[in-house]
């Protein structure tokens, strides 16, 4: 749902700039903080939404799940390597760190943590993702 606030709030401020250039608006000429704070507090969008949201066009396989419907986009498992019911901006946080310098986020997170923690475990044990099948949210 946050995506959908932030992408929400891009095309209300695209619209409106283009409004008031072509001399349709006719109404108060509006900030970008008096569009943000419709969608959320200008503080939280800055910390939380255009901080991590504006990375997104760089992992297309992340960008693919948060920009389709549930039955059309790729698997939490795949994107994520887990099934969770609700993702925190500290899942995105998590996800872009794993899959920093790998070129487009090409490489899924999970496959790193997986990598990661065999080495260290020095056994093919599983890394403990969680394997219950739970609602898919976006």
């Amino acid at each position: 749902m946050a995506y959908q606030k932030y992408k929400g709030y891009l095309e209300a401020s695209q619209t409106h700039k283009q409004l008031v250039a072509d001399g349709v608006w006719d109404g108060p000429k509006f900030t970008s903080v008096d569009l943000m704070e419709l969608f959320v507090s200008k503080s939280y969008f800055h910390s939380h939404y255009k901080k991590h949201f504006s990375k997104v066009t760089n992992y297309p396989l992340l960008l693919e799940w948060l920009e389709n419907s549930p039955n059309n986009r790729p698997t939490d498992k795949s994107v994520w390597g887990e099934v969770k019911s609700v993702y925190t901006f500290k899942d995105l946080e998590l996800y872009f760190e794993k899959n920093k310098g790998k070129g487009k986020g090409k490489k899924k997170a999970w496959e790193d943590q997986e990598d990661h923690s065999n080495k260290e475990e020095g056994s093919s044990k599983k890394t403990g993702l969680d394997k219950k099948k739970k609602k898919q949210v976006k």
